[in-house]
Formats: structure tokens, C-alpha cells, sequence
């Protein structure tokens, strides 16, 4: 994504350097923050954001790791920080305990849909349960990170998870995926 001389230039201050790694990691953390983040007036912002964290914090990345990984957190945090200043909506959708997990088909189930269908679905889906969902789902976290993140207890974030497969399998059935749900 960027090359190990190109953040050592940007650690000594290389405006040059500033604007590649900007230019070549914008679109993927802006994609992140759509993902997390329903107002599209926030995008930007939360966007200037992280690259200001991001440059604030460029010597503390080790460069002997993948750059990606450690962008990817920085972008998930910001989006967690800006959920938390702006918690209007609840982030913890209220519900029943649940002891049954749903089939553990659905992630490959959903990979049958393309990108915009996915996008649409999770843009439908209760902040909560999307929150958590993508946090575990398509970031690898754990239970014990989301909550800490989140706020809340890993088992509601465990709950949460479960809410939000079960809430995709009943969309991707109303929404005319009857073939693919019924693998679910």
C-alpha cells in the first residue's frame, strides 16, 4: 500500500510524502468510514481526522509490519470515537437473550452477492448490529475488542452478532435472495 522510504519521508516531515500516502490510502479508508458511518456529512470529516491521527502518529508505526492492517485500525477507531461523541442513536440495539446461533454459512453465503448488494444491506441494517457485525465479521475482531470499543459487554457484543446474522438472513429473504438464504 506504501512503501517503508515513503513513510520514513513523511516521519521527517516530507510533505511530498504526506500527499502519497494520502492520496494512496484515502479511497480505502474512505470506504471503511462508509462502512461504519451512515451520515454521509460525517464522511469527510472523519476522514480528515483520521489522516491527522495517522500523520500525529506516523513514528510509532513499525515498519517492519503491513501498513494496511495498521491504517485499517487507526480508520476503525476514529469511526468508534466519532459513534461515541455522537451516541444520539444508541449503538446497543435492546433485546431478549438468544442461546440459538444461526447456520455458520452466512459470510460465505453473503460473498455470492456483489458489493453494492452487500452495501445496501448493511446500510438497512440497525447501527448496532452493524457496528458489531462488521467489527467481527469483516475486521477480525474479537468479542472482548468490540466491546471494549464499542462499550459494552462481550457478551452483548456476542448477542449483537448473532441479532445481526439472524437480521441478514430474514433481509436477504424479503429482499428476493430466497435461493441464498435458504442455504443459511
Amino acid at each position: 500500500m506504501v512503501e517503508t522510504n515513503v513513510i520514513n519521508a513523511a516521519v521527517r516531515r516530507d510533505k511530498g510524502a504526506f500527499k502519497i500516502i494520502y492520496e494512496s490510502c484515502a479511497p480505502y479508508a474512505f470506504s471503511i468510514i462508509r462502512r461504519y458511518i451512515s451520515s454521509t456529512n460525517d464522511h469527510k470529516d472523519i476522514l480528515q481526522e483520521v489522516f491527522a491521527r495517522l500523520f500525529l502518529s506516523l513514528n510509532t508505526f513499525d515498519t517492519s509490519k503491513d501498513f494496511k492492517p495498521w491504517l485499517r485500525r487507526i480508520v476503525i477507531n476514529q469511526c468508534m470515537q466519532h459513534l461515541r461523541k455522537n451516541r444520539k442513536r444508541s449503538v446497543v440495539v435492546p433485546l431478549t437473550p438468544t442461546t440459538r446461533e444461526p447456520n455458520e454459512n452466512l459470510e460465505a453465503q453473503l460473498t455470492k452477492l456483489s458489493k453494492s448488494d452487500i452495501e445496501m444491506l448493511l446500510s438497512q441494517m440497525p447501527d448496532g448490529y452493524r457496528q458489531v457485525f462488521m467489527l467481527i465479521a469483516i475486521d477480525d475482531y474479537t468479542h472482548k475488542e468490540v466491546a471494549e470499543l464499542v462499550e459494552i459487554s462481550p457478551e452483548t457484543s456476542r448477542s449483537q452478532y448473532l441479532r445481526a446474522r439472524k437480521w441478514l438472513k430474514k433481509h436477504l429473504i424479503n429482499n428476493n435472495y430466497k435461493t441464498l438464504a435458504n442455504g443459511l
